[in-house]
């Protein structure tokens, strides 16, 4: 039998990421996953991608390589009607994507090339995707959505280079093609 290196040294960095965030106090590590090596469930890094999940039934996918997908915080009401209570979720996928979701009910994504989708606060939402509604995931190219606060989205959605920046509880902000 063959063990890989990339398979014990993926196991052992997830095994550590879990460990550092656990020793922070109250958060409970869900999930980590390094390169397709996954500790816990929930949690899904594959073909060069980290993805972490903090917090009860917290899910992160980071598929491509250099993605990174950070999920914080556990279920909530998410102010999307459609996704109702949910836990806290992330989706990296493509290269070199960057998506963050804290708090509970939280959702961040990124479909293409270097995008970042970051939401913080409870039941917000952050997406830098291609096309919106018809066309909501199809891969772009080099977008940014932010929003801080609770109930709060920021889309920034387009084939490449828009910017969404949302500060304030329960508001939205979409940058179209």
């Amino acid at each position: 039998m063959t063990i890989h290196k990339t398979a014990v040294v993926g196991g052992i960095a997830a095994a550590g990421i879990i460990a550092a965030f656990s020793a922070t106090g109250t958060a409970s590590a869900s999930c980590a996953s390094l390169n397709g090596n996954h500790i816990g469930k929930g949690c899904e890094g594959v073909n060069g991608g980290l993805a972490l999940g903090l917090g009860p039934k917290a899910t992160a996918v980071a598929d491509g390589p250099g993605t990174v997908a950070i999920s914080i915080g556990g279920r909530g009401v998410n102010n999307v009607p459609a996704y109702g209570d949910q836990p806290t979720q992330t989706l990296a996928r493509g290269a070199g994507n960057f998506s963050l979701a804290v708090g509970n009910g939280t959702n961040a994504g990124s479909l293409g090339k270097g995008n970042v989708a970051i939401a913080l606060g409870n039941g917000s939402n952050a997406s830098s995707f291609g096309g919106h509604p018809v066309e909501k995931n199809k891969p772009s190219r080099f977008n940014t959505s932010v929003v801080l606060g609770n109930r709060g989205n920021a889309y920034a959605i387009g084939p490449r280079g828009k910017h969404a920046f949302q500060v304030g509880q329960g508001t939205d902000l979409q940058q179209d093609n």
